[in-house]
């Protein structure tokens, strides 16, 4: 992995809001503490397109200031899950080229303490410290031959889980992990974003789109609407082409899903 500089980069075309005065000098200052291999991210979640306002090591997850949100930070804004916590710390985070992190996002909230409006996130590369566990898990092991024993390395350090309950409490795992156990994917442009969440959600139907009945197609847009996929500009035209219907179409199914129906 590439070693890059620690200072943080700010997008200096935002007005950044004042909240965040007190964040830009700590990621710096996380960033030296906690080396080359830990990304820092300031989103604020104003626009979610763009949201990423200030980096540091951001060759990291390969993003850059200028990026959108994360599907974590979706699902946080649309449905509410945790505004009674602070922060999600250590769960399990991917990247669009498969690389895994140990994350953490802290909740930044405005002067009343109930919007959010901004979250700093850690993202931890742990690769090098997976692979020395799994090489001592391998060299220690034993064959369990005495009755009752346990091979050594059975059940190895599972990913931590803070994001989902606990940015994407937003948990982080093991590099080995599974990616079933993923809670957040760090996308690199809103495209990716909205149509890696599409993807997966209409794939989730076990039916493909074309033969999907109404009914079928109402469930991804409700699936969909609970990811808060349509928080971003130009989901409602990624969803249609997904499921092969019109716009409007989508536009009626995501009404009906609010109303309830």
């Amino acid at each position: 992995m590439t070693t890059a500089s620690s200072a943080t980069v700010v997008d200096r075309s935002r007005v950044l809001r004042t909240e965040f005065g007190p964040y830009l000098p700590l990621m710096d200052f996380l960033a030296e503490l906690l080396g080359p291999r830990t990304e820092i991210v300031l989103h604020d979640t104003s626009d979610l397109s763009r949201s990423i306002v200030a980096l540091t090591n951001g060759h990291v997850s390969g993003r850059s200031v200028g990026g959108p949100a994360t599907d974590l930070v979706l699902k946080v804004l649309q449905n509410h899950e945790h505004d009674d916590r602070d922060y999600l710390a250590n769960y399990l985070a991917e990247s669009r080229t498969g690389g895994t992190f140990r994350s953490s996002t802290f909740f930044i909230r405005d002067a009343g303490g109930d919007v959010v409006v901004g979250m700093l996130c850690l993202n931890i590369d742990d690769e090098p410290l997976t692979r020395a566990r799994d090489l001592l898990a391998a060299i220690t092991a034993t064959t369990g031959l005495v009755k009752g024993a346990q091979a050594a390395g059975a059940g190895g350090a599972g990913a931590g889980l803070e994001g989902a309950g606990g940015a994407g409490g937003t948990g982080d795992g093991a590099r080995s992990a599974s990616s079933a156990g993923v809670v957040e994917r760090l996308s690199t442009n809103v495209d990716e974003l909205a149509l890696d969440g599409v993807a997966r959600i209409v794939a989730a139907q076990g039916v493909e789109p074309h033969r999907m009945t109404p009914d079928e197609k109402v469930a991804a847009v409700r699936e969909l609407e609970r990811a808060g996929v349509f928080l971003l500009k130009g989901a409602v035209a990624q969803v249609a082409d997904a499921l092969h219907v019109s716009e409007p179409t989508v536009y009626r199914y995501v009404k009906q899903v609010r109303r309830g129906d």
